[in-house]
């Protein structure tokens, strides 16, 4: 009761410390948030977030971020949303102070693994394009933009499908992707792309005809292929998975393509599949008994002409000799001629 009387104080020096006195409180066990909660002080909490000074807004949000990671049977998330935190928090996303940045990202992701309405509250807010900004850019402080990637990974492992399409249209695939090669987040961005791709194939199972998955083609798809050789079985054998279920790739260039893309067919003969800019047909068997045929008879037809040159090569020096004799006749003649 003192400490919710102390948060209605305009000094900011009372309101810091006693804010900060309410986060400790908030970090122990659960009955202290809910002896909080009962004082009806979370809607006071939430008007310090956006408070003038950074040194009452920090702990401010250090408490309601404690609340909301609480484990307990009795949801305490719903009781800031309530009082109307994610609002306030989308824009401490953009805050100058990178500690108060990071803490409004750290609070979000783990509003964002809760209900799927409480993702969505995440999402009406407007929050999401910042956050994807902020995973994205390279110039982001590494402990920020861990938090934000968390926001994304959670809202993509939790999410509804139309949730999930929404993140996808504000590039969270990228995001996930990139995070394929962090050691500790590797796992949940496999799965967080994998619920991504079963939705992609629902969407497709909806249409009439073939149709290939419209997320697939988002995904560097040589990065879960590395994968499957992970030292981390459960990482491998996740990205196997992945793998099996979406992709396929060509057996003659090895371009890889979604598993039911109109770009790639199965033969049948060959028994793989095989891209629209591959020719297969040359190593069907029907194929290689042509070609064998037509160089059989190309090697008959070379051997009869090869016989037919011969036999006139042979009618042609028959010819030469009589006329070599008759010509030794002459000779002959002249020779007794000049003797007489």
């Amino acid at each position: 009761p003192v400490l919710g009387k102390l948060v209605q104080s305009v000094d900011a020096e009372v309101l810091s410390h006693s804010c900060w006195a309410l986060s400790h409180l908030c970090d122990g066990p659960s009955a202290h948030i809910k002896a909080l909660v009962e004082a009806d002080v979370c809607w006071r909490l939430v008007q310090l977030l956006m408070h003038r000074s950074w040194r009452v807004t920090k702990p401010a949000l250090r408490t309601i971020g404690n609340m909301v990671c609480a484990e307990d049977e009795t949801d305490y998330t719903q009781h800031i949303l309530e009082a109307g935190a994610v609002p306030c928090l989308r824009q401490l996303v953009a805050h100058s102070n990178r500690e108060i940045q990071k803490e409004a990202c750290w609070t979000l992701s783990n509003i964002a693994a809760g209900t799927v309405e409480q993702i969505q509250t995440v999402l009406d807010s407007g929050a999401v394009p910042s956050l994807v900004a902020l995973a994205s850019a390279k110039a982001t402080d590494p402990e920020v933009k861990n938090e934000a990637c968390w926001v994304v990974l959670n809202a993509t492992s939790c999410g509804s499908d139309h949730q999930i399409e929404y993140l996808v249209k504000q590039g969270c695939v990228g995001v996930l992707g990139e995070l394929l090669g962090e050691t500790s987040m590797v796992m949940m961005a496999l799965e967080g792309l994998e619920r991504i791709l079963q939705v992609g194939d629902d969407q497709v199972r909806r249409k009439p005809g073939p149709g290939a998955n419209p997320y697939a083609a988002l995904l560097a798809t040589s990065r879960i292929e590395a994968l499957e050789t992970h030292r981390s079985s459960a990482i491998a054998k996740r990205a196997s998975r992945i793998w099996k279920q979406h992709f396929v790739t060509c057996a003659i260039c090895s371009a890889s393509y979604s598993k039911h893309s109109t770009q790639v067919q199965f033969c049948k003969e060959c028994t793989c599949h095989v891209c629209g800019a591959c020719d297969c047909a040359v190593f069907h068997l029907s194929y290689q008994e042509a070609l064998w045929s037509e160089l059989a008879e190309t090697g008959d037809k070379a051997k009869e002409t090869q016989a037919r040159t011969q036999a006139k090569d042979n009618r042609g020096g028959g010819k030469k000799g009589q006329a070599g004799g008759g010509e030794a006749g002459k000779k002959s003649k002249k020779a007794k001629k000049k003797k007489k």
